[in-house]
């Protein structure tokens, strides 16, 4: 019996694609979409740009280096790009399509900064007083004052996730302000200012102080100022229900692909609590570029990394809810990445080439893969 038992939670974890060892099932390759009507025929955007994107998520697909995937590319004056692969639901072998929603995890952190600039813009905060002045909730520490400033370019000294398992959260917090009950009475790493610490927790705080001074939950002021105002009409904050194509989350072992356990999300909501879609992202960049959220001096502001506490390593050096790079041959590319149980994601803005590149994928273990595939896609568009 105890084998009956193992042998059913094994199966149900791993969810074969066939139970006969003789058959072997079909990946569904690339099916894409495309709204190409260029005005700049230097772009190298053609009839071959959609059939080698295809190609080259193909090329993934059979390597194993993702379940279900969906790309995007934006190019201003041009048009868009999206396509999906690969399976949203392995058990019933639900193919992946374009319009697959999931996880964005941290690509929700450069979001939440623009809010934050938008009532910056306003006159309604200041980026330099004591967050205390906006969330009384949040206690004072004995290391030094926190502000805006510091959160946004985690500076603030708020721990991150101690471990891996520190990340996966199944309590759901009622309200950000109960989410900070988790992590606000701990003792700050370092002095505000003096350090760089990434930290999705100080995300949370700076979720909390929108809510705060616009007397809107997290999510309406979202809804009303960022995704609305983008077109981005299937994003939302994840909560507990059903949503029609969602993609299932999973989780890469090795060349395997497993089930994930089903994290809350709500400790982090600001930070990586948000799900969304290919197509809504490049929304979100195209309406970064044309300055549909924040004007240009405020994006100057976000972009600035030339902190020298932000370390040029992995994703940094950081700006305002950004990593900020500075290509010699594409120009400034500002970007964000995530990993979640149950996905791996990567957006990039090519600032001065005005264009946008987005891959999700829905499981997680697959963040150089996602990377790797956002940078090729983008590099069909990037040719002179």
């Amino acid at each position: 019996m105890i084998i009956l038992i193992l042998t059913i939670g094994v199966t149900w974890i791993i969810e074969p694609l066939t139970f006969n060892p003789f058959i072997q099932v079909e990946i569904p390759e690339a099916k894409s979409q495309t709204k190409f009507n260029c005005d700049e025929p230097h772009l190298a955007v053609n009839s071959e740009l959609e059939s080698k994107a295809n190609e080259i998520i193909n090329a993934h697909i059979a390597s194993k280096n993702f379940l279900g995937v969906t790309a995007g590319l934006y190019i201003e004056n041009c048009g868009t790009y999206l396509c999906g692969a690969g399976f949203t639901n392995k058990s019933a072998k639900k193919r992946t399509n374009s319009d697959m929603l999931g996880r964005i995890a941290s690509i929700t952190k450069p979001m939440t900064a623009i809010a934050i600039m938008q009532l910056y813009e306003k006159g309604i905060l200041d980026l330099d007083k004591p967050i205390q002045t906006y969330l009384k909730e949040f206690p004072k520490k004995a290391k030094g004052d926190i502000t805006i400033r510091h959160l946004l370019k985690h500076t603030s000294g708020i721990s991150h996730y101690s471990s891996k398992w520190d990340a996966l959260s199944f309590t759901h917090y009622p309200s950000l302000v109960a989410a900070l009950d988790a992590f606000k009475k701990k003792e700050l790493e370092f002095e505000p200012g003096t350090q760089y610490m990434y930290s999705s927790y100080g995300y949370t705080v700076l979720g909390a102080i929108i809510e705060k001074v616009s007397q809107m939950s997290y999510e309406e002021y979202m809804k009303k100022n960022i995704w609305d105002k983008a077109g981005m009409s299937n994003t939302s904050l994840e909560e507990q229900q059903v949503y029609n194509n969602k993609s299932r989350l999973y989780l890469k072992v090795k060349s395997t692909y497993i089930k994930s356990p089903k994290t809350d999300l709500s400790i982090i909501y600001p930070a990586g609590g948000v799900q969304s879609t290919a197509k809504d992202l490049l929304k979100f960049g195209e309406a970064v570029l044309s300055h549909k959220l924040i004007d240009s001096t405020s994006l100057n502001m976000m972009i600035n990394a030339t902190d020298e506490l932000s370390p040029a390593k992995g994703d940094d050096p950081y700006g305002f809810g950004w990593s900020v790079y500075n290509d010699s041959k594409d120009g400034i590319i500002i970007q964000h990445g995530g990993t979640q149980p149950g996905t791996s994601a990567f957006f990039a803005i090519y600032l001065d080439r005005k264009i946008v590149s987005v891959v999700l994928s829905n499981s997680f273990g697959t963040r150089q893969n996602a990377f790797n595939l956002s940078r090729d896609i983008a590099s069909l568009a990037l040719v002179k």
